[in-house]
């Protein structure tokens, strides 16, 4: 079984990496999350981190960027995000996805923040794509693989220094959410009795996971998941996907599990898995750029 991993668009289907997709042999898509998210909303993130991490009240977008400009910019981000879903339904491959933090609006978010509720006109969208199926906190199976899909929104605790002291309520409510989604997580697990492959937004925590970007205030902290390590080491799955860090594209072992980031989308990068039944043959992985 050949995989075509991508995910990272940030509204950005280059024309190129489209181009050599269409060329590619490959039976499955994973889509890791990240449709939406175009680059004019950088520049708020890293100003929202920068003055969070000083203890600073930090300004909602509208307020940032003017109630006029705010809903232009949405109105853009939903269209780029339409365009990035149906180009890959338009590879005519059965396509197993999952969302990232980036994708406010579009999937149902379990875990306590009321401000992450699905829109219904999205939602509609996307059950009009033929061949792809979300399996965002659940799984798909294909070829008798088990592909667990975990992705969405999810808290940094390297993000909360400040807000372990001044900010503790919201911190407690991180922690909650985590407790829950660790819950979550190994429950869709206890589920699958098959071959294992776990698709993920964030990565594992030691993994692929130190932020290296120019200007973000926490650079040198990590952005993993704990408990995705966790559940690693106790089920070893075979492989495991991941993004959501744009610095990376390679492949690293967990133990005995192969983990996989594709690298972004917006910039041409994909991966290829050569996938072998045969479980004592080694995955071979190829890197598009």
């Amino acid at each position: 079984m050949k995989i075509l991993a991508i995910g990272d668009f940030h509204g950005e289907f280059p024309a190129k990496l489209s181009k050599k997709l269409k060329k590619e042999e490959f039976d499955l898509i994973i889509g890791i999350g990240d449709y939406t998210g175009i680059k004019e909303w950088r520049s708020y993130i890293l100003e929202y981190f920068r003055l969070i991490k000083k203890g600073k009240q930090a300004p909602s977008a509208e307020e940032y960027f003017g109630k006029k400009r705010f809903s232009a910019l949405l109105k853009k981000d939903t269209k780029a995000a339409k365009k990035v879903l149906l180009t890959l339904d338009e590879l005519e491959k059965p396509c197993f996805y999952i969302f990232g933090n980036g994708d406010d609006e579009w999937y149902n978010y379990p875990f306590d923040i009321k401000q992450l509720k699905p829109k219904k006109s999205k939602r509609n969208f996307l059950k009009r794509l033929k061949n792809m199926k979300e399996i965002n906190y659940g799984f798909g199976n294909y070829k008798g693989i088990s592909f667990i899909g975990f992705g969405g929104y999810m808290d940094v605790l390297s993000n909360y220094d400040l807000r372990k002291t001044e900010e503790l309520e919201k911190y407690k409510r991180a922690l909650k959410r985590l407790k829950t989604s660790r819950k979550k997580f190994l429950n869709i697990l206890k589920k699958t009795k098959k071959e294992r492959i776990f698709v993920l937004h964030y990565p594992p925590k030691g993994i692929f996971d130190i932020i290296r970007e120019k200007g973000n205030p926490y650079s040198g902290k990590s952005a993993g998941i704990s408990f995705f390590t966790e559940a690693i080491i106790k089920y070893k799955p075979r492989l495991v996907f991941c993004g959501h860090m744009h610095e990376y594209q390679g492949v690293k072992k967990l133990g005995k599990t192969l983990v996989v980031n594709p690298g972004e989308a917006a910039r041409g990068r994909a991966a290829i898995i050569d996938y072998p039944e045969d479980k004592k043959s080694k995955i071979k992985v190829r890197f598009i750029r």
